[in-house]
């Protein structure tokens, strides 16, 4: 990130008076300094979902230089096994949507070498085949937090605020496991707070006071506003 705009100093003066010597240059350069560090600072205090557009504003340009490499990565990115070159085929629409879909591209998001490069590109079309996979894939299996994460990342470049939230809620009520559950809980907040839902009080709201559920999710808040304390005290 780098600073486009140089502000310049002027100090008044009286038609009769005799200049004076202007101060140091590392004077100015120490105050400019200083204006911008708490410029970012408030920035991030008061801003921290849009930070990058408002520290546009002040002129700083933003870099993304693991967007370029995954771009590059995926423009040559090509099916290595049968299983993938099946998937591309549905999301291709060439392939009807079925069980056997959902179990191969489970298959290939957990083996130990995954084409990333190359399912990440179908994430980032936004692919409608890819996200009908997915959501047939929580009808089947609704607590499975790898088809709930791949639904979250999906979010990220086609606004399905409502389904998300849908499934996470629906996940959450199902899952059994209070560890689990906390992880499951924690991930629903941090997906959606973005777009300013609150994960944690609508879950808080679906689980009466002295429940297991209802004191972990209580246990999170705490956790939450605790660190939000601490980012305030912050000094950039």
């Amino acid at each position: 990130m780098t600073q486009q705009v140089s502000p310049q100093y002027t100090t008044p003066m009286a038609k009769h008076d005799k200049p004076k010597d202007p101060p140091p240059e590392d004077d100015f350069d120490d105050l400019e300094d200083k204006i911008i560090r708490d410029e970012v600072s408030r920035i991030f205090k008061e801003h921290p979902s849009d930070h990058i557009s408002k520290l546009e504003e002040l002129g700083f340009t933003y870099h993304d230089d693991d967007c370029d490499e995954e771009e590059q990565e995926e423009a040559v990115a090509k099916p290595l096994n049968d299983n993938q070159e099946y998937l591309v085929s549905f999301f291709n629409g060439n392939i009807a949507l079925s069980e056997k879909t959902v179990q191969i591209f489970l298959q290939e998001r957990r083996s130990p070498t995954p084409n990333y490069p190359l399912f990440r590109k179908y994430f980032k079309q936004a692919n409608k085949h890819l996200l009908s996979l997915i959501l047939h894939g929580l009808q089947q299996y609704p607590v499975l937090d790898e088809l709930l994460t791949d639904l979250a990342y999906f979010h990220e470049f086609q606004n399905i605020l409502s389904t998300l939230i849908d499934h996470y809620t629906i996940a959450c009520d199902l899952q059994g496991n209070l560890d689990v559950f906390s992880e499951l809980a924690m991930d629903f907040y941090y997906s959606t707070a973005p777009d300013g839902y609150d994960a944690l009080y609508t879950l808080k709201e679906r689980h009466p006071a002295g429940s297991d559920k209802r004191k972990i999710i209580d246990c999170l808040n705490e956790i939450e506003d605790a660190g939000v304390d601490e980012e305030d005290d912050v000094e950039f």
